[in-house]
């Protein structure tokens, strides 16, 4: 059984009588409807950028334009205060919703992988921390960042919509990983020593988390 976009599909072995998979359907209602409404939550809270000309870095909105002109370009409207951003793509690219969406991703990678690469520098030498050997940012579904044995940190693209005191908590558990690679009584003394607003941040996370995606249409 599959459920998305708000739709159902039943797998089910060749010959099963479907009175049968009706019958089982029954016994299953109330989790289908839980999963119907909150993938329709999760829908009404994520961004639009195409739609509303906006998207959030660090936060706060950010305007946006997208173009058609001579060249592909993405610039800054006031690079001071960075309240917009334009994106121009040339008019010979064939599939220009694809276009604007992968200059977008890069310009929301390089912020967050600046702003990350920064924090992590600084937690690291107030928490007596070699640096990790490797930092990516990635587009995970389920989780916000993770640690290897590698000393391998990875961070959620998404993360990068959050306000930067949230994007600190992420920072600071993923470095904790780096002694404590679990979620021990111990890691968590560390997380705190380092980050003590650490549960405030974590339960922004669990509330406004959907509002971090966003859908190209």
């Amino acid at each position: 059984m599959k459920i998305q976009q708000q739709s159902l599909t039943v797998y089910a072995p060749y010959g099963v009588a479907i009175s049968s998979i009706e019958h089982w359907l029954q016994t299953k209602q109330d989790w289908i409807q839980s999963q119907i409404t909150k993938q329709s939550e999760i829908s009404q809270t994520q961004q639009l950028p195409l739609k509303t000309l906006q998207i959030n870095v660090f936060g706060s909105p950010l305007k946006l334009s997208f173009d058609i002109g001579k060249k592909t370009a993405v610039d800054a409207i006031d690079s001071d205060t960075m309240s917009g951003l334009n994106i121009t793509i040339s008019s010979r690219v064939k599939h220009k919703k694809q276009m604007y969406q992968s200059l977008l991703e890069a310009f929301m990678h390089e912020q967050l992988e600046n702003y990350i690469e920064m924090r992590i520098h600084e937690y690291c030498m107030q928490m007596g921390e070699e640096l990790p050997t490797k930092l990516k940012i990635m587009a995970y579904k389920r989780r916000w960042g993770s640690c290897n044995r590698r000393r391998e940190l990875t961070f959620n693209l998404l993360l990068v919509g959050a306000p930067k005191w949230v994007i600190d908590y992420v920072v600071v558990h993923e470095l904790s990983h780096l002694k404590y690679l679990n979620h021990s009584t111990q890691f968590w003394l560390r997380v705190g020593e380092f980050y003590p607003q650490y549960k405030k941040a974590s339960h922004w996370l669990k509330e406004h988390g959907m509002s971090l995606q966003w859908v190209f249409d």
